[in-house]
């Protein structure tokens, strides 16, 4: 039989590195302990709230938490919160919950679900995940229902064959397509020089100068200071932007040889100042030794159509994806993605 507690982060040291450990194992992310603490107990929002299950000898085999996120708006009244960190050990998956003998649920799902029922009598919400298609069967019995964002992953390549190796979540087909379409790339770049010669003043400045623009009334995360200190950790991102009109701005997480740069969050107001950002992400790719450059731009944004536009002219392929978002549905009225401002800031959490 498994026990059930719910706590306030920080948990204790020697938990943690269970946890953690585990989570690395089931999912291969390789999180260092020092930003797995950060994640669930500096949010400018409140520590996490996580729920644990202990087996009978007192050991931690399964775990789930929530934390909260700052917003622009209403920011007394609605606190979003996203579940990380989930797993239980695989064995430990029939056992049942002490006082949950008898539920038709299993002992993770009975964990979810008080997790978030807590998290809710906390004031926080919409709670929401990010998953894939596979998995929304099992998400949907604690109560998330499912958002689509539909977007362009657009994708620039410096090194063909490491982007054939390295990109993540391809069958072999898909990478003889990056191959080849890389070795294109490459190709006609020089063709693209005049198109990208021209940098406009973009510079990269401290994360955590300035406050970006809060964005009207829909869910926007990481605008303020703190916020952005707190999600875009020292050495792993960048912040571009352009001295003559500073509320034009590009956060990146940085590249390595097995990585690409990533667009996680941007606010660009005119087409023509498009070619100095990407100019600017090929140099800091080049520096990194990067595999390229991905930018996920999502429908709906004022400068979306236009953007994808831009990347297709400068070389990017551009290939239509959905991103799956589930949302818990005591938070209805967020199960429209138009007040969602939607971006990859949600989904590179990993070092």
């Amino acid at each position: 039989m498994l026990r059930m507690r719910i706590e306030r982060a920080p948990l204790k040291d020697a938990e943690n590195e269970v946890i953690l450990r585990e989570y690395n194992r089931l999912t291969n992310a390789g999180i260092p302990m020092s930003e797995f603490v950060h994640w669930v107990a500096n949010s400018p929002a409140g520590k996490a709230w996580h729920g644990i299950l202990e087996a009978e000898d007192g050991r931690v085999v399964g775990h789930t938490s929530v934390f909260p996120f700052r917003i622009g708006f209403a920011s007394g009244s609605v606190i979003p919160a996203k579940s990380e960190f989930s797993l239980l050990h695989e064995d430990f998956r029939k056992e049942k919950i002490v006082g949950f003998e008898k539920a038709g649920k299993s002992a993770f799902i009975v964990l979810l679900d008080h997790v978030f029922r807590h998290s809710q009598e906390f004031g926080w919400g919409p709670i929401f995940a990010s998953t894939n298609e596979r998995n929304q069967v099992f998400t949907r019995k604690v109560g998330l229902r499912p958002v689509e964002f539909p977007l362009w992953e657009c994708l620039l390549i410096l090194k063909p064959r490491a982007a054939a190796q390295f990109t993540p979540n391809m069958n072999e087909w898909q990478r003889r397509g990056i191959l080849s379409t890389g070795i294109a790339q490459v190709a006609i770049r020089s063709m693209l020089t005049p198109f990208l010669s021209h940098r406009n003043g973009v510079r990269e400045i401290p994360m955590g100068a300035s406050s970006v623009a809060v964005e009207g009334s829909r869910l926007a995360f990481f605008e303020d200071v703190d916020s952005l200190r707190w999600r875009y950790l020292d050495g792993q991102y960048a912040r571009l932007q352009i001295e003559q009109s500073p509320g034009d701005y590009v956060i990146v997480k940085r590249g390595s040889p097995t990585k690409y740069v990533r667009v996680c969050q941007w606010h660009i107001g005119q087409r023509k100042q498009v070619p100095s950002f990407i100019s600017a992400l090929i140099g800091l790719a080049q520096r990194d030794g990067a595999l390229g450059v991905r930018w996920a731009v999502y429908d709906g944004e004022p400068m979306s159509d236009a953007l994808v536009t831009s990347l297709k002219w400068a070389g990017f392929l551009a290939a239509r994806r959905t991103r799956i978002v589930m949302v818990h549905k005591l938070g209805e009225k967020y199960l429209d993605r138009s007040l969602w401002k939607m971006n990859d800031s949600l989904f590179s959490f990993d070092p």
